[in-house]
Formats: structure tokens, sequence, C-alpha cells
């Protein structure tokens, strides 16, 4: 399907697939700087496990425990990226903006460390709707790895710093509760950070603790109501007769306006929409009224099954793919041999490709508009009649 495309619409096909991967792996990379910046420390985990008694260690001598542990997060928080989970691209903006802070503040220069996790944080940023993957499960599961970690961060981070904190902490049970106070936003006030970099850490833990929390309760939370919402949306789907009805095959600008177009006119309408059924609600939104839909490939057999290709007049292949426009109305054929294909070619040059698939009726737009064009310059007449021609003509007419 790809080899028929030109060389840059299959990157760019690739790109929009896969480029979750990239900000992942950028989001690593940031990780593991950090830890090439606090090589050679001299704090050894299995002298940490021999000590009895873990309140009797002299937690000040882990001078990078905050700083390892951002980056070893910032790295689990790389895997949680690539399956697109929403929660761990909220995690991980914060993440970054505690690396660009330290980075900063250690580095007041321009450093490349410093512009590489800028340029990360601004990619993952715009890359934001491409992480919208959420279940109870495992946005549970993670919302419990961030707070855990979090508190181990602001432990940690609180006995480096515990000099810039009046009055002074030099033990881990102090640290905890400063921690604790700190990311709850309750502040008794006790202890105080009275040096730049104590006030800087503790903001930090702050605005982590808001972001762990309300990130991870509105996506627990979130994904249960939506599942309940999509539930009772189901069984209202389901109960409807498709019979005699147009299936339309996409969620493209011109597919949009034929549905609202059909359903003006009292035409039953179902919508094959290629997206989360999470997502079939903005869809509703832009036509302004209630939709028959179906989420799923267009191409597979189950789903235009459920649509009810059995029973209805017709099918219109409308996405913005014309590869996927003509693998839908090949499908289609198979499936019901007498059904009515409408096919739409968004790209001329592939006219004579599109054509061998023998739809009812092939639409180009990009003709139509120029046949338009060249009669309005040359001062020829268009009446309904004409223009209705052209249209039909626009992909060489009926195919037979």
């Amino acid at each position: 399907m790809l080899s028929s495309l030109p060389f840059w619409r299959v990157v760019a096909k690739l790109w929009r697939k896969y480029r979750h991967f990239a900000a992942a792996f950028a989001v690593f990379i940031n990780g593991l700087l950090i830890f090439k910046n606090i090589r050679g420390v001299s704090f050894s985990l299995s002298a940490g496990i021999e000590i009895n008694n873990a309140l009797a260690l002299d937690w000040s001598d882990i001078a990078s425990g905050p700083w390892f542990l951002l980056g070893l997060f910032l790295m689990l928080n790389a895997l949680g990226m690539m399956f697109r989970a929403r929660v761990a691209w909220a995690v991980a903006v914060f993440l970054l903006v505690v690396a660009l802070l330290y980075t900063i503040h250690y580095h007041p220069q321009p450093h490349a460390r410093g512009i590489f996790c800028v340029a990360t944080l601004a990619a993952v940023m715009l890359l934001g709707r491409d992480f919208n993957r959420s279940s109870a499960t495992a946005d549970g599961i993670f919302a419990i790895i961030s707070f855990s970690v979090l508190l181990l961060y602001g432990s940690f981070g609180t006995l480096y710093f515990g000099s810039g904190f009046a009055p002074r902490i030099n033990d881990l049970a102090t640290a905890f509760y400063f921690s604790v106070v700190s990311m709850t936003t309750v502040g008794y006030g006790d202890i105080v950070p009275v040096t730049e970099s104590a006030r800087l850490f503790t903001t930090s833990m702050i605005v982590g603790g808001i972001t762990v929390f309300a990130t991870s309760l509105t996506t627990v939370c979130g994904s249960m109501i939506r599942r309940g919402i999509d539930k009772l949306a189901q069984r209202r789907r389901d109960s409807m007769v498709r019979k005699e009805h147009f299936i339309v095959c996409g969620t493209s600008i011109l597919a949009m306006g034929t549905i609202s177009q059909l359903m003006q006119k009292g035409l039953g309408v179902t919508v094959v929409a290629a997206c989360p059924e999470v997502e079939l609600a903005q869809l509703e939104q832009k036509v302004g009224c209630e939709l028959d839909l179906v989420s799923g490939d267009f191409t597979d057999n189950a789903v235009l099954d459920k649509a009810g290709i059995a029973d209805c007049q017709a099918l219109l292949a409308l996405s913005d793919d014309d590869a996927t426009n003509a693998f839908v109305v090949l499908t289609a054929k198979d499936m019901n041999p007498n059904i009515k294909t409408v096919l739409v070619v968004n790209d001329a040059r592939n006219m004579n490709k599109v054509r061998q698939v023998k739809a009812d009726v092939i639409l180009s737009p990009q003709l139509f508009g120029s046949e338009i064009l060249a009669s309005v310059l040359s001062g020829e007449t268009l009446d309904q009649e004409k223009l209705s021609s052209m249209l039909l003509l626009s992909g060489h007419g009926l195919v037979k």
C-alpha cells in the first residue's frame, strides 16, 4: 500500500505513526545525560544495604541522590511514553522542567545539555496529542510508581540540601516528613528553606506533588468515567436499526460536510471512523447532532459488517488517503457485490490507479475545482445541470 505513494508521503505517514518513539527516546537520553553528570560518585548501593539501621547512615554523603533519581525516573518514564500513556507524558513534562532548572542552576552559561533539554521539552509538548491512551490499571500502577519516586526524590533531595534549611535537616525521618508536608502543600512552617538552592528544590517538590496528584487522579478517574459513558453510548448505537442507510468511511472535511447534508435531508447515515471511541463524541460536536458511529478500521470486514454493509444503500469512501479509499471499496464489493460505492480521489495523480477499483462513482475535488476555475475564467455560464455534470465527470464519470 505504501509503495504506491510518493516517498515524502511515506516518510510523513511513518513519522506520524512512530514520532512518539522519537519523543520517548529523547526523554530517555536526557536521563542518561544526568547519569553522565553524576558519574564517579562514591556512594555504593551495596554499602547502604549492609547498614542495619538506615537512620544511622549519614545521608548527607549521598550527594547525588535526587539527581540520580531524576535521571532514573526520566528513563523509566520513557517506557510509558512508548505506549502513548497520557500520564507518562504529563510526568515527563514536569521532569524535564526540573532537569532544565537543575541544568540552568549549575550551568548558568549556555550548555549543550540544557539546549537539548529545552528542545526535548518543546517537542514533547508539541506532540502532546499523540499521547492519548489510558487505562485504569496501567494508570493506577504508573501513578503509584510516580508518587513513590517523587517521594524518594523529595527525601533524598531534602537531605542533599539539608544545610539550606532552618533548622538543618540531617536525618531521613525529618527529610521524609518535610517532603510529605511540601508535596501536599500543607506547609506547617516548622522547617523553612533559607538558601537559593533549597528554595528552588522545595519549589520543584511542590510543583511535582501537584502535578503527580492531579494527573494521576484525573487520568485514573477520567478513564473510568469515559468507559462508563462509552458503554452508555455503545448501547445507544447498538440499538439503532441500520437498514437502507449510507455508510460514510472517513472523517475528512468532505466527509463531515457530506454527513451533515445527508442528515439534513433526513437520510440515515452510519459513520465509520478510524479513531478511538473516546474521540467519537468530538465528531458529533463537529456535525452538531447525534451520529450513528462505528469505531474501527475501514478495511476490516467485521467493522463494515457492524456498520450494516449488507443492508445499506451505498458506501462512501471519503478519507484523506487515496489508497485507503480504494481498499475500502474493494473490501465492500467483496462483501456485497451489489453495493453502490462512491470513492473520492484526493490526489489527481492517483486517478488511473484508483479507476481500476471500479467504484460506481469516482470524484476528484482537485479536477472539479480546476474545471470550474477554467470555466469561470473563460466566461462560460455555469448552471446547476452543468455543475452536476462536471462533478460526476471529475473522476471521468461512472465506471462501468
